[in-house]
Parts: C-alpha cells; structure tokens; sequence
C-alpha cells in the first residue's frame, strides 16, 4: 500500500511516495517558472506543476498500482476564484501579496475589529484570503462561482471535489473557530454568500476518487482515494511529530515557524491582538498558532553570499562560546509575530578588526533565535509554553543553531532526521483515512528523530544578559 503526499508551497510543490512502513519510495519536486518575487501564480501552471511532479512520481516507483491514496496539502491565505462553469478567474494572488485596501479596511470597521478576533481567532489583516476575496469580486467582470483554496483546487481537479480541511478555512477571516463553521454574520458583511465556499471537512477526509482521465494520465487506478490534507504547517507538524501539548515544531527556511501544541484557547483578545492565530489541531488535541519571523533563513544565505563563504566553512569555523556581537536580523523588515513593522532595518553591533566572518554568522544565528525568543515570552503570557522543541527544515541541519536555540530558548531541541516532514504529513493522513489507523500511530512509525539537545547552563546564564539587551534595542526600533 502506497501513499502520495502533495506539498504545494509558494516557490514550487513536490511529490513524495511513502509505503506503510514509512519509507520513502520515489520524490519530485518542481519549481514554478516564476520570476523571483512574483506575487501572481496562474492557476493552470500551479495545475500543471503538481501533475507533473504526480507523474514524474508514479513513473518511479516499481508497483505504481499499489498507490491507494493521494492527500493534497498547501500553503494559506490564497485561492483560485472559479466563475460559474468551473473555469479560473485571473491569477492566484500569493500569501504575501499586498491586498490592504479601503473596502477591506471599511469591512473591518463595519464588522468591528474586536467582533473579527473574537469569531476567527486571528487579528484582521488584509493578509488572508478575505481582502483577496474582495478584490477578485471587484474585478471578476461575470461575478465569481466559488473561491476554491489551492489545495481545494487541486482536489477538484483530482476528483471533482470541492472542499477544504478546518486549518485552511482558518487562514480566510471568514471561519468562525468556535463553531467550526462559516461565519454567517462575516458572510453577510463581505458579500459572500456560502455556496461560493468550499464544503468544510474534517482534515484527513477521503473527498472522492481520481476521475477517470486523471488516473490514466497518472497510470492509476480510479479507485484510488482524494484525501483533503491540510494546510502546510499542519501538514509539516504532524510529520514532524508533534502530538502533546507542551510540545512544537521548528521549521527553519527561508522563514522560521514556531508550531506550539496546546490544550485550550487562550483567554481574551490579547493573544490575537499580537497576531497569533488559533488554530484548531488534529484528533481533537488542542489547537496550534503559529509564531514566525520572515528573516530568518533569508538572513544567514544573505551572509554566505555577502562573505563569501560556504556554510560548510561557516559552521566549521564557528566559534563555541557566545557572540560579543548583536545582531538584530530584521533585513526584510520586522515581519511576522508579534510585530509587522516593515519599514525596520537590520543592524550589527560590535564589529572590530579582530571581527571574522564565523563571528558574524554565530551573532545572526543568535540574533534570529533572540526573536523566537521574544514570541516565546509572549506565547508564556497567553498560557502557551513548550518545553520540547522538534527542529525540522533546512536549519535544523546545522548543529551550532541547534546548539544556539537550546541555550537560548532554554529547552530540548529534538532534531527531526525524517526529512520532506510536510509531504509525510500529508501522506500519512492519506493512510489514517484508508486504513483507519490512527494518524499519531502511523506518525510515531514513521518520524525519526535524533539525540536531544540540552541547554548548556553556562551559556544560558550569558544569553540572558545578552537576551535582555537585544529586547532594549528591539524596542527602540518599535
């Protein structure tokens, strides 16, 4: 038995085929042939690169017709507007895309900003799907048939299903948390009647199976089961490991995310007026938000190419103590949680003669785990802590930042070995729905994870110090 486990990120999507033992059997990645910041993906190349990367899959593995699921999981915010013959509307306007505008701002204060958090659970941000929304009526000439999240999108081209899991309704600003359903009341103020939405369905839900010619085009059979994933970072904890309040995720990349399992909603505004969102998680465990910093691995690949050095050479040349230097990494401005402050700048202090590049590239490492630092202090005041830390993406393959957060973050950081954690995520959702097993049964199978990493007293007792001047200077850039 087979599992295909769909990640689509903004950048590219990837393919990957698991058995169900958790080995990985065949991957494809492919990017979009995008320029580099382009905020427009059109729907029919996001339709094109995940067929390919399914059948360049399928093509690799021995037995293609032992597949028995494929789950679709992607990133949030976006969406492919349809008109009524099912056919797209204009370009996908990504997460990061500006969608500020008045109508969006004069549906906020019609609604009533406070109203908004307390229904969605998340501060109102033109950011999500609903200025988006917005605007695509503004401009459909024919008017707009249903908004269809990309991963809602891809299913419907799997199998004519249109849906979408709790997490990524989560990511629109028309979700009422509370009831696990559609906002009637933000319907109404938006202009969007329900039928323009997707069903809402339990995440790792078998929503059909492959239509007739997308299993030939796949070499499949047409029995093979549509499982509706989930949104990325969801999708990325679950294979990850993430299954017990007190617990969360890591993922180092471009952007560092901060994934916290706990039991209950935090109390009052306050949590989202930092804009953490809340997020309900899977099997009924409690809910996650998300606390990220959009300067993270941006940063440290901007440094190797500035000095000119490999990473391999930096995380050699490193030194073992703690920085004299501070950085503040904010080069693409203060972005994320629990500030936006995009007009902040980078700075480093304490350079000398004596400075080398390693030096440099420790302060940075330290000066991004600072500021998970600063969303940890702020987690702590809604209730929110974690004493376990899973570390996954492309820095948690450096052990010198592995080292550097456990001292700084003052918890065990559990390197996870499994690597493509968000497309085993989504596969093995795939195999809960289709075997019945549990999803955490099969994810405590299939994770593999490495030694902890224990904070080192004597460096935690310097990186208080060190922690509180970096928040004396974050303030004054506040």
């Amino acid at each position: 038995m087979i599992s295909l486990g769909i990640d689509i990120g903004g950048t590219g999507c990837k393919c990957v085929a698991f058995d169900q033992t958790g080995t990985m059997l065949a991957i494809s990645y492919r990017e979009y042939p995008l320029p580099a910041g382009q905020k427009n993906l059109p729907p029919d190349m996001l339709r094109e690169a995940v067929m390919s990367v399914m059948s360049e899959c399928t093509d690799r593995l021995a037995a293609p017709k032992e597949v028995r699921a494929i789950t679709v999981s992607s990133f949030g915010e976006s969406f492919v507007a349809i008109d009524a013959d099912g056919n797209p509307i204009g370009d996908i306007l990504l997460y990061f895309a500006d969608s500020s505008s008045d109508e969006f701002s004069a549906l906020v204060s019609r609604a009533g900003r406070e109203r908004m958090m307390q229904i969605c659970r998340v501060l109102p941000d033109a950011s999500y799907s609903l200025a988006k929304m917005l605007y695509t009526m503004r401009i459909a000439p024919a008017g707009v048939g249903a908004f269809l999240f990309v991963a809602s999108y891809i299913c419907r081209c799997l199998c004519g299903a249109t849906v979408c899991d709790v997490s990524l309704a989560c990511r629109s600003l028309l979700f009422d948390v509370n009831r696990q359903d559609w906002s009637a009341e933000l319907l109404m103020q938006a202009g969007i009647r329900r039928e323009q939405l997707p069903e809402v369905v339990a995440t790792g839900t078998v929503v059909g199976t492959l239509l007739p010619d997308i299993a030939h085009q796949l070499h499949l059979g047409d029995d093979v089961a549509v499982v509706m994933g989930a949104h990325d970072q969801i999708a990325n904890a679950l294979g990850a490991g993430l299954q017990r309040p007190g617990e969360a995720v890591d993922t180092s990349g471009t952007c560092e995310c901060i994934t916290p399992l706990f039991r209950d909603m935090p109390d009052g505004l306050r949590f989202h007026e930092d804009n953490y969102a809340c997020v309900p998680y899977l099997g009924g465990r409690g809910y996650v938000t998300y606390a990220y910093n959009l300067s993270a691995g941006s940063v440290v690949r901007w440094l190797r190419d500035v000095l000119g050095k490999s990473y391999d050479f930096l995380n050699t040349h490193c030194p073992d103590h703690p920085s004299d230097l501070m950085v503040l990494p904010f080069l693409q401005g203060m972005g994320g949680t629990p500030d936006v402050r995009p007009e902040v700048t980078g700075t480093i202090l304490g350079l000398t003669t004596r400075t080398r590049a390693a030096d440099i590239y420790r302060a940075a490492l330290e000066g991004i785990t600072f500021e998970m630092r600063y969303n940890q202090e702020r987690l702590a005041m809604a209730g929110i802590g974690f004493g376990r830390l899973h570390a996954c993406g492309g820095g948690a393959r450096s052990a010198v930042w592995l080292r550097i957060k456990a001292d700084v973050l003052g918890c065990d950081i559990i390197p996870v070995l499994t690597e493509e954690t968000g497309a085993m995520g989504s596969a093995i959702l795939g195999l809960a729905a289709i075997s019945g097993e549990d999803a955490f049964s099969i994810a405590s199978r299939f994770v593999r994870h490495g030694d902890a990493i224990h904070p080192d007293r004597g460096h935690q007792e310097i990186y208080e110090r060190k922690y509180s001047n970096y928040k004396q200077l974050r303030a004054l850039l506040c």
